[in-house]
């Protein structure tokens, strides 16, 4: 509005009026109060005009990526160790019975027992002896010890010497039938586990049939001179009393196995067994 005014005056009037002094003092006065009341005008216009407010487009808000957890993932558990199934142990084989070779099953010293036998086609070479049959040197020393117990008064006689396979098979199920097999098993052997295949082995007894086989024997006069002078001849009674753990057979006063004299006598001397004597595994099957 200042410049408004200002345009209305020429320079020269400007002049003639700046020289009186009253006018000039009204004019700058005059002059003041329009410069202020511009400058008024100017900023109340400023500060009404209204605000203009630049809006800006909305962006796209990203979306912030994701920041993985830093936490400690959890512990893997440690895996349990299942004790492993038992494999069912085997059952053990037993060692027994060793069967003997047909050179092993010929020796004249040869044990025989429920853990040592003979194989089933053993056949020793044999001869008659007093209604049996033996071995050459067993029947041999058999004739002159039932001799010498003759001459004593004690007369005996033969009720069972070699006994082949097959017929022990039939012997061993004849008592099995009358006294079963536990009781068998005590008096009778099983099949190839026999002295009596051996050739060496002979069953005594009396000869009316008093005590045959039987433990009585034993208290008979002729079980009684076995048992003191059957060394002498070579024999020894296999089965003592009191030996039925150490052979697993019971006592058989009437059972008596050749050995020879020097081997008999120093069996007979010892006290022991023949399994005893010669270290051999003896007592049940």
């Amino acid at each position: 509005m200042a410049n408004k005014y200002l345009k209305r005056f020429n320079l020269k009037k400007f002049k003639a009026l700046f020289r009186n002094k009253k006018l000039l003092v009204v004019f700058m006065a005059l002059l003041t109060t329009l410069v202020i009341s511009s400058a008024t005008y100017a900023l109340v216009n400023n500060n009404t005009e209204p605000e203009v407010v630049e809006v800006s487009e909305p962006t796209e808000q990203q979306e912030e990526p994701e920041v993985e957890s830093e936490e400690e993932p959890p512990e893997t558990p440690a895996p349990v160790e299942l004790e492993p199934t038992p494999k069912p142990e085997p059952e053990p084989v037993s060692p027994w019975p060793v069967t003997f070779s047909l050179d092993q099953a010929s020796s004249l010293t040869v044990v025989v027992n429920k853990k040592h036998k003979l194989p089933s086609n053993y056949v020793p070479s044999l001869t008659g002896v007093a209604g049996g049959q033996m071995r050459p040197e067993a029947a041999s020393a058999l004739n002159t010890m039932l001799q010498a117990a003759q001459n004593d008064g004690v007369p005996m006689k033969i009720i069972s010497s070699y006994r082949s396979y097959p017929t022990q098979v039939s012997t061993y199920n004849k008592w099995v039938r009358i006294d079963g097999q536990a009781q068998a098993d005590r008096s009778s052997a099983r099949p190839g586990h026999s002295e009596h295949q051996t050739g060496l082995a002979v069953d005594l007894g009396v000869p009316n049939g008093n005590c045959d086989l039987l433990i009585c024997f034993g208290s008979t006069a002729q079980g009684q001179w076995l048992a003191t002078y059957a060394q002498k001849y070579g024999f020894i009674v296999r089965y003592e009393s009191n030996t039925e753990a150490i052979t697993g057979y019971q006592y058989e006063p009437w059972h008596m196995r050749y050995l020879g004299v020097s081997t008999a006598t120093a069996v007979k001397n010892s006290g022991q067994t023949l399994d005893q004597y010669y270290g051999v595994e003896a007592g049940g099957y």
